[in-house]
């Protein structure tokens, strides 16, 4: 019986060790995938830290691989979709049975009842190899991008938030006389993986972009947001933005509702703001009457944004590519450290100027 190494943990208890594990586990789905590269965000640190009590193990066992941003390629395959060779990425939640997951839209899941790669009830990636289903397999294209693409699943939810933005701000007119985006201001609050994608999409969507952080960040990152023509702000330094400054669009990646409230008044009329970062251990912060005035008398839509669909994922990876041609080496230094399984300290440990950690499990083949 095949032996391959994994990195395995028991939520909702905290911990992570590199072991040996089954390999043929879930073997019936057909596709075999070799795992190159796969990504390391909060919610794999949340778990490690036990700090997620949602999570849990898959049905039958006693342990749960992690990892849920991954890049791999066919080993086998015995689908007509995809051969021996093909670069893929891995959906993340799987369907449950109310009305939005059988319309293949389970990010909006209304009962729960999905699961999720390494962190509800699924097995994740960060193994030497995984079976899946062909419906379960985004293809990827493009071989220059085996590296790269593991900022897909980061990416799409980027993604879908901007479609939940579109949406909500279509009950009003939100564009310019020109149907543009021009003369509108985003803020991105953080300075981690996400808030980069996010920035770079909205500058993608035409807005004057702000990102905000309590902290400066390093040279390299400034470069990287100047590329994309993204504006950081250091707002525990007394920065002010220009005079009369409103915010169109607000997207929160850090969870903290401190830093929220901070920027909600400057939310113009008819702004939209979205949630994205969870910190269920940030401290509290506090909303008075006169910001509920604020919000109530400029029409100021505040939403949630969780999880992506399947065409998220695509629509990410055409992202991708068009930042890859358009601002050469740009995307690859988005990933800042390359780890080995072995180092679990990877998950404690949160290396300087980090943007995007991975692990590299094997070579491209």
């Amino acid at each position: 019986m095949s032996q391959i190494g994994a990195l395995i943990t028991h939520p909702p208890s905290e911990g992570v060790e590199f072991a040996r594990i089954e390999g043929e586990i879930g073997k019936d789905k057909g596709i075999k995938v070799r795992t190159l590269y796969t990504g390391i965000c909060g919610t794999d640190r949340g778990i490690v830290r036990g700090a997620l009590k949602f999570a849990y193990d898959p049905s039958g066992f006693d342990f749960q691989v992690l990892g849920h941003e991954c890049i791999g390629q066919v080993e086998s395959s015995n689908s007509d979709i995809f051969k021996k060779g093909d670069l893929v990425v891995p959906l993340v939640r799987r369907p449950g049975d109310c009305p939005n997951c059988r319309i293949g839209r389970p990010d909006n899941c209304s009962d729960g009842n999905k699961h999720e790669a390494g962190i509800t009830g699924l097995h994740g990636f960060m193994r030497e190899y995984f079976y899946e289903e062909a419906k379960n397999l985004v293809p990827v294209k493009n071989k220059d991008l085996a590296k790269i693409a593991v900022l897909t699943e980061p990416l799409k939810n980027v993604v879908k938030a901007f479609e939940v933005f579109e949406k909500v701000s279509s009950r009003s007119i939100f564009q310019n006389e020109f149907s543009t985006n021009e003369g509108k201001n985003a803020l991105i609050i953080g300075s981690a993986n996400e808030a980069f994608l996010y920035s770079f999409v909205a500058r993608e969507y035409g807005f004057e972009t702000y990102m905000a952080n309590r902290h400066p960040i390093e040279d390299s990152k400034l470069e990287m947001c100047a590329n994309f023509g993204v504006k950081f702000v250091d707002y525990s330094k007394d920065v002010n933005f220009p005079t009369n400054f409103g915010l169109d669009l607000i997207i929160d990646t850090s969870g903290d509702p401190s830093t929220i409230v901070r920027f909600l008044r400057k939310a113009t009329y008819n702004a939209v703001v979205i949630l994205f970062g969870t910190n269920g251990r940030a401290p509290d912060g506090v909303i008075t009457g006169a910001d509920i005035d604020w919000i109530v008398e400029r029409n100021i839509t505040i939403c949630g944004s969780v999880d992506a669909a399947r065409i998220h994922y695509e629509k990410a990876l055409d992202l991708i590519q068009k930042w890859h041609l358009a601002h050469p080496g740009v995307m690859d230094r988005m990933i800042t450290g390359i780890f080995k399984p072995e180092e679990t300290n990877i998950f404690t440990v949160k290396p300087t100027g980090e943007i995007k950690s991975v692990i590299k499990w094997n070579e491209l083949g």
